[in-house]
Parts: C-alpha cells; structure tokens; sequence
C-alpha cells in the first residue's frame, strides 16, 4: 500500500486498487502524479484479499484499476478525462459544502432521519434511513474487538446507494461511538483508514 500526496484539490480520500503490471494502472497513477492528486495505492499482488472489494464493485469482473473515491462511488478503467471530471466534481462539492457550512450553522445541525447505530449481535456499525427498527441498512462497517480497540477490515454501501456520501457519514457516527466509549480504532480497510488519516482530529483514536 502505497500513498501520494497533493496540495492542488481536495476531492476526498481517493483508494485506488491495481497491479503494476496493468496499463490503465500506471497511467492512472501519472494522472494523480501529475495533477498533484493524493490517493491511496492498494496493489492488489502485495494484498490479494483485497481482490474481493474489486470484485464486489464490479459485479465479479475482474477489470482493474477500480479506483473509489470519498462518496463511495467507483470508476473502473477510467480514461484521464474520466479522473478530470470526477475529482473536479468532488473537489467543487468539497468547496460548496464547505462553504455552506460556514455561512449557515444551522444547516450543519439539520437533521437527516438517519442513524449510526451499534448492531452488537453482528459485530458491526450501521447507518440506517431512521430510528425504526427495520429500517433499511444503507451503508455498515464490519468490526472484531480486541482489548479496547475495534479492528475494522470492510466498510460497504449497498449498491443502490452509492454516490451519496454515507460511508463517510457512517465513519462519522462511528467517531462519535468511540469517543462516548473511549475505544480506538484499528482502520483496515482502506476507506476508513483514508477517512481517519484525512482528519487530524481522529488520529488519537487510531490504536
């Protein structure tokens, strides 16, 4: 796993998965070189348990690189100008929301319907559409418990839900879960470890 840094946008935590040997992989990853686009690089020789997460997001194809970016959604085999108007358009939402958040308060606060909850019996977060107790499960983060701290390997949004934010959204209740419990965090899956190491608040829940 390999990372790049950036000062040119701010697009969210980008997790590319790849193979050196594939060409789409290489050009990608000058693409990000060269527009100074910082990204997470899971190759997925060094890691193949990660070829489960491409395969999820391909619906069992195994085209790489599958790069997913901070609103859950996901390009494979994206061309320069796919990458372009993709991190143009996160980055723009990041400076919009940013701003909206500034100038009205009140906004941030509004609440949503939806909710992080701790599903104890099977070992893992949850945010669902409500309170109800069958609402529907949008986006969950698997986690074991060791000692104090909860190792966290797969964080998912159901399909028909991607693109709107809520794997972010669920990591940030699960912040709020472990700073109410005092536990910390061992983030491996790629998501929530971009989405911890992205926010310098958090890294004293890291274990």
């Amino acid at each position: 796993m390999t990372s790049a840094s950036s000062t040119a946008t701010n697009p969210g935590p980008i997790t590319m998965y790849g193979a050196d040997w594939c060409g789409d992989c290489r050009r990608a990853k000058a693409w990000f070189a060269e527009n100074e686009v910082e990204y997470t690089y899971i190759d997925l020789i060094e890691n193949p348990d990660e070829t489960e997460t491409v395969l999820e997001r391909n619906n069992g194809q195994k085209s790489i690189p599958v790069i997913v970016f901070a609103d859950d959604s996901h390009l494979t085999e994206p061309s320069n100008a796919d990458l372009e108007e993709k991190v143009a358009a996160l980055s723009n939402s990041s400076s919009t929301s940013s701003a909206a958040s500034d100038s009205d308060a009140s906004d941030r606060s509004a609440p949503t319907g939806r909710v992080v909850v701790d599903n104890t019996e099977q070992n893992r977060f949850e945010l669902r559409a409500s309170e109800a107790g069958d609402a529907e499960v949008l986006s969950f983060a698997d986690y074991t418990v060791r000692d104090s701290s909860l190792v966290v390997p797969h964080v998912e949004t159901a399909p028909a839900h991607r693109g709107n934010g809520f794997a972010a959204e669920l990591m940030g209740g699960v912040v709020t879960n472990l700073r109410s419990t005092s536990r910390t965090i061992a983030p491996l899956c790629p998501f929530a470890a971009a989405y911890l190491r992205d926010r310098p608040e958090t890294h004293d829940l890291l274990s």
